[in-house]
């Protein structure tokens, strides 16, 4: 086939755990929605190495449902990543991203 100048690719579905999170963090995407100062405070922590269900619990002065969702915010918008190949939980550990 590449001696006639044809190539190809594989192409699959994507893993069902990975296409669940990214839509479930696709709520998470309007940066206006989000404190900017909640946003700003939890960018300045070292989240790297945090559990999910710790990084949600580092300002506990903010109405629950505000940390969760910043932090969830900076998992979509790239600030920290964590393995998506599995259902999202509070033991997810977040790491620094690249």
């Amino acid at each position: 086939m590449t001696s006639r100048g044809w190539q190809y690719e594989v192409w699959s579905e994507p893993d069902p755990h990975v296409l669940e999170n990214v839509r479930f963090l696709a709520g998470y995407r309007r940066a206006w929605l989000f404190d900017p100062d909640l946003v700003a405070a939890l960018r300045a922590v070292d989240l790297d190495g945090v559990s999910l269900g710790d990084a949600f619990r580092l300002r506990p002065e903010c109405p629950r449902p505000q940390p969760e969702s910043a932090v969830l915010y900076l998992l979509w918008s790239g600030h920290v990543t964590t393995a998506l190949d599995r259902p999202l939980s509070t033991g997810h550990v977040l790491r620094r991203a690249a």
